[in-house]
């Protein structure tokens, strides 16, 4: 097997107390393209909008967008992956929870558990008052401190749901305690901490509301107390390594087309529980880090009958863009699929094709084209893209653009709200001649009607008008690029 590409260089993360952005506005400009980054504004680190910008339709309004926000930090290390400062708070949503095949055996990623405790901290009668935000701003800086013995490492661990609940019930039952908590050792002088309890004093004045602060201080004694011994009774949970020598944890990729799991991930399983890996050896020597193996080839590659808990990992997605899925230490990862298809998107949000001419057309199909090594690869085992590839491959298709002179048209058309209008055959073909594509693709007004009459089909459409618009275009452009046989599921249109 092929040596796994280095750890990212240490880094002394300057951006935990210097962000080049403030809180959650890190998240919302990954999420979203350059030219959509006004669309929200920031106010005490909370995302506001004007919701009548008609580009939110894009995202299926501006509270669909905030839930895919959500959505797509959600994964293990995105504080850190997204360079948000030490404060930060967790995504304020349940973590993912996985299921291994082997029933009644579920697992979590170490790093949600810091965020399963969060969650369950604001879960009952904290969050009832919004005078106890600070709670979650000084606890963040805890978490984030604890997340730091991680390594940037992902691993699964057994989740004993009991466990958790009998830390959620104490922490709300419980009295004042002293504690002592650790120095983070990149903010040594408390600085993110200083500068929030600044923040709330303009925003309350401790000597017109001390009982609010001594209400406070008892607050976090008692949950940084129960955090603290929390963590020392269950020291496995939040420090690298599998002590289990018995048990294999590997995870099992589960896409509409397929199942599989990363070749050098079964590896260090079998290794580290002290399994003949000759077999696999032989099937993956050479291969890429990012090798896969089709699940039902793993079993011909074992020998005798080890333990392993495969843990089912369905691969994330938000309505425009996947989730990072932790890959090699320190590094994330995606499906080639959902790589190709975000570039055939992002032509149709950016407008490429507008009253192209032939001669445009057909450049930008040839750079599409381009893609086919990625869902060949798909087939052959290389299913997952890490992120340096992707940064690597998105600038190609760019550079090859400007080549071309393929730019968005000075006339971009919107599509517009008409659409929710008349959600009919009709009403769909006339918002694509609108925006100039049936010249470019004759055959897409035959689909238009198709859409609304193939039960193969139905899934364009069971989204909203203006997603349908273009997913029509998508649909053209992936038939013509020869891609529809890795998109095409016998139930639904595409993978997303």
């Amino acid at each position: 097997m092929a040596d796994p590409p280095p750890p990212p260089p240490p880094s002394n993360k300057s951006y935990l107390t210097a962000p080049a952005l403030p809180s959650t506005e890190v998240f919302y400009h990954a999420y979203l393209p350059s030219d959509h980054w006004d669309l929200v504004v920031f106010r005490n680190g909370e995302p506001c909008c004007n919701n009548e910008d008609i580009r939110f339709n894009y995202y299926g309004g501006w509270a669909s967008l905030f839930a895919q926000v959500d959505k797509f930090r959600n994964f293990p290390g995105s504080l850190n992956q997204y360079r948000a400062e030490l404060s930060t708070i967790y995504p304020w949503v349940m973590p993912k929870i996985y299921n291994s095949l082997k029933g009644g055996h579920s697992y979590i990623y170490k790093h949600d558990i810091l965020l399963l405790m969060q969650y369950n901290l604001m879960d009952g009668h904290l969050q009832a008052n919004e005078k106890n935000f600070p709670i979650m701003a000084i606890t963040a800086i805890y978490m984030r401190t604890k997340e730091e013995a991680l390594n940037d490492k992902c691993e699964l661990v057994r989740y004993d749901k009991e466990k958790f609940e009998e830390l959620k019930n104490r922490l709300e039952s419980k009295t004042s305690n002293m504690t002592q908590h650790n120095l983070n050792s990149h903010d040594p002088e408390f600085t993110e901490l200083r500068k929030h309890l600044q923040k709330f004093h303009q925003q309350t004045p401790v000597p017109q509301n001390v009982k609010y602060f001594e209400n406070l201080v008892n607050v976090m004694d008692i949950i940084l107390t129960d955090f603290d011994a929390f963590i020392d009774a269950n020291p496995s949970l939040f420090r690298n390594g599998n002590d289990d020598k018995e048990t294999l944890v590997v995870r099992l990729f589960d896409e509409v087309k397929c199942k599989h799991v990363f070749g050098y991930e079964l590896m260090e399983e079998l290794q580290r529980c002290g399994c003949n890996t000759v077999k696999l050896e032989e099937a993956i020597q050479a291969k890429d880090p990012t090798y896969s193996l089709l699940f039902q080839d793993v079993f011909k590659l074992l020998d005798g009958n080890p333990n392993i808990h495969f843990i089912a990992i369905p691969l994330p997605r938000t309505r425009k863009r996947a989730v990072w899925v932790p890959a090699i230490d320190g590094h994330y990862c995606i499906s080639a699929r959902d790589l190709v298809f975000e570039f055939v998107a992002w032509t149709v949000v950016k407008g490429l094709f507008q009253g192209a001419s032939d001669e445009q057309r057909d450049n930008l199909m040839g750079i599409l084209k381009g893609l086919r090594y990625l869902l060949d690869g798909y087939n052959n085992g290389y299913r997952m893209v890490l992120e340096a590839d992707v940064k690597r491959i998105r600038k190609q298709i760019v550079d090859k653009c400007k080549a071309h002179g393929i730019a968005q048209p000075e006339h971009f058309k919107d599509i517009r709200r008409v659409i929710y209008c008349d959600t009919t055959e009709d009403g769909l073909k006339a918002e694509l001649k609108y925006l100039g594509v049936d010249k470019v693709f004759p055959e897409i007004l035959e689909l238009a009607d198709d859409i609304y009459k193939k039960p193969e089909l139905k899934a364009l459409r069971e989204t909203d008008p203006y997603q349908t618009v273009e997913n029509c275009q998508i649909q053209c452009i992936i038939n013509r690029a020869g891609f529809t046989e890795f998109f095409v599921h016998s139930t639904t249109w595409f993978v997303r």
